[in-house]
């Protein structure tokens, strides 16, 4: 707990060993698949060519760079919030291992976490790729990720990694993951994938095998896929790209969902926005229903719901803490429609002091619903949280 508020993490990140495919990866698959360690011995996932092709966009320079310009630090208007990687020399020390995690979770207040990759948001970002590899690579990564969260199942819960190219094989990956390894949903990024977007009909087994299955769907952008427009926007200023896509490419998915029809025709469907902050989402609501009625009976007949109805039965979009609009935010769409997330361990993360930062700019009615908003998108119970104390505490005792 955090100050006696129950929290949950929704998007707390992992760091891949650089030897999860020699381990996970079906054997007919390693001869497509080159992994390289990192540089200087260091923790976590090196370089990883799938088919010939660096797994991210990244390395591909093109005509954005300015020339340098030194500016001094005084002459710049501090930024929100502070941000310091002294504080992950615990986890540096243990290899991003699962006890690691677990003190990570402690350290923040976290009672439960549903973990994310770092390298595996840009592993199968690309068109085109094999399905049947694209599912290997997934399958290695869920194997490998459930193995993780044995360290204290109850605390540790997963996403799974869903091999989207073929909407069968996700479809079969994501049952198996969920009834027999306990995967508690699936995340996807929003980017467009071969050429559909999340309003196809395509996707509708997906869709019903989420509600079915009652698990989350969550969206999660990364930056360097090769199929996302924003390279070709920026090329290699990853800073522009940084901005862009996390915001951007989750407005676009919150539109295809909400006037494609998504809610309508899957009311049940639980979905996450997540690493993207929200403050994007009240003007996003607005501007489509600015639209709604000149549009909803000549191109969407089908919606019965407005478009904040929608979000606030369906949706859920997350923080990171220290975002000086979360109460505005949430007086908008809601407290109880938004949750939080560590982004542990990743540079731009504000870990260990992400729900504290939370707590001093939010009164304390909104940082409990937020903080326990995370429970909501991925259906935690009382029980839930009860099994996490059992454990920590068991821990605690040895």
């Amino acid at each position: 707990m955090k100050d006696g508020m129950q929290f949950v993490d929704c998007d707390m990140h992992v760091m891949e060993p650089a030897d999860i495919f020699d381990r996970y990866l079906d054997p007919k698959f390693k001869d497509r698949v080159l992994t390289s360690a990192p540089a200087g011995g260091k923790p976590g996932m090196g370089r990883v060519v799938i088919d010939g092709l660096s797994r991210n966009g990244d390395e591909e320079p093109q005509q954005y760079r300015k020339p340098n310009r030194s500016v001094a630090s005084s002459d710049r208007q501090p930024l929100s919030g502070s941000r310091s990687t002294d504080y992950l020399n615990f986890a540096i020390d243990r290899r991003y291992n699962a006890e690691a995690q677990v003190m990570g979770l402690e350290m923040e207040g976290i009672d439960i976490a549903v973990l994310f990759p770092t390298m595996g948001l840009s592993l199968i970002a690309r068109d085109g790729l094999d399905p049947l590899l694209s599912e290997g690579l997934c399958q290695a990564y869920n194997n490998w990720i459930y193995d993780f969260c044995q360290h204290s199942p109850h605390e540790l819960k997963f996403a799974a990694m869903l091999p989207y190219h073929d909407v069968t094989i996700a479809c079969r990956e994501l049952k198996r993951c969920v009834t027999e390894l306990g995967a508690v949903g699936s995340f996807i990024r929003p980017n467009l994938v071969n050429g559909r977007y999340w309003h196809s009909n395509y996707w509708n087994p997906l869709y019903s095998l989420h509600e079915e299955l009652d698990v989350t769907w969550g969206f999660h952008e990364g930056t360097g896929a090769w199929y996302s427009h924003m390279n070709t926007l920026y090329g290699e200023n990853r800073f522009y790209r940084h901005v862009a896509s996390h915001w951007i490419e989750m407005q676009q998915a919150l539109i295809a969902m909400v006037i494609g029809g998504v809610f309508e025709f899957h009311p049940k469907l639980r979905v996450g926005f997540l690493e993207a902050q929200n403050s994007w989402v009240p003007g996003l609501l607005s501007r489509i229903e600015w639209d709604y009625p000149q549009y909803r009976d000549s191109h969407a007949p089908y919606l019965s719901m407005t478009p904040k109805e929608y979000f606030q039965r369906n949706c859920w979009a997350s923080v990171e803490g220290s975002e000086p609009e979360i109460e505005a935010t949430a007086s908008l769409i809601g407290a109880n429609r938004m949750c939080i997330s560590s982004d542990y361990p990743h540079f731009d993360s504000h870990f260990p002091n992400v729900s504290n930062n939370l707590l001093s700019g939010v009164s304390r009615e909104t940082a409990a619903a937020i903080l326990r908003g995370g429970a909501g998108l991925w259906g935690f119970t009382d029980e839930n949280f009860k099994n996490a104390k059992i454990a920590a505490d068991a821990r605690h005792a040895n």
